[in-house]
C-alpha cells in the first residue's frame, strides 16, 4: 500500500500529456512538475477553463463529448487525471474511450469509497489493475492501462451491456 506522500511524489512525477477531466480540487494531489508536461488538455462541461495560474492548459472545445474523446485525441493521451462524480452518469462511455485513448495510467478522485466496486468491475473485464487508496481527504483509484489493445466487437459488447444496465437502473430508479 502507498503513503499519501508516494502517491503525491508519483502523480508529481507524470510525464507526457496528461487529460484533465472535472472540477478538480488539486490541492490534494497538485501538478506541481508541470515542465514535465507535453501538453495538459482540460475538460470540463461548465466553462473549460483551469482555475490555477501555475498551470498552463489546452483547453478542448466546449461541445466536445466524452464519447468523442479519440476523435479529439488520434495518437493518444498518456494520463487521464479526473473527477469520478462528475462522469458518473457518463461512465459507458468514459470507460470505453478511456480505453481507447490511454497509453499509461488513469487516475479517479472519488468521494464515496462504494464507488469503487463498479469501477473495478468494469476495468477487470479488460484484465486491468485497479487499486483504490483512502486518505482522510479523498479516495483516488489508479488504473494501470499501460497501451492496452481492445478488440472492438469486445469493446462495442460491453459498452451496449452498460447502456443497457444504466437504462435499467433509470427505469426501475423512476418507477
Amino acid at each position: 500500500m502507498k503513503s499519501f506522500k508516494d502517491l503525491k511524489k508519483e502523480i508529481n512525477n507524470l510525464t507526457g500529456d496528461i487529460l484533465l477531466i472535472g472540477d478538480l480540487d488539486l490541492t490534494n494531489f497538485p501538478l506541481t512538475n508541470k515542465n514535465k508536461f507535453a501538453d495538459i488538455y482540460y475538460l470540463n462541461e461548465n466553462d473549460n477553463t483551469f482555475e490555477d495560474e501555475d498551470i498552463e492548459t489546452k483547453n478542448i472545445a466546449s461541445n466536445i463529448q466524452l464519447k468523442e474523446l479519440h476523435k479529439y485525441f488520434k495518437d493518444g493521451i498518456d494520463n487521464i487525471y479526473c473527477n469520478y462524480n462528475e462522469i458518473k452518469s457518463y461512465m459507458p462511455s468514459f470507460f470505453r474511450e478511456s480505453l481507447r485513448i490511454t497509453k499509461k495510467k488513469i487516475y479517479l478522485i472519488l468521494k464515496n469509497k462504494n464507488d469503487f466496486k463498479k469501477i473495478e468491475k468494469k476495468y477487470k473485464r479488460y484484465n486491468l489493475e485497479c487499486n483504490l487508496y483512502s486518505f482522510d481527504e479523498c479516495n483516488l483509484v489508479i488504473i494501470e492501462s499501460n497501451d492496452i489493445i481492445v478488440n472492438p466487437l469486445k469493446e462495442f459488447y460491453y459498452y451496449t451491456l452498460d447502456n443497457i444496465e444504466k437504462a435499467y437502473n433509470y427505469i426501475s430508479d423512476n418507477l
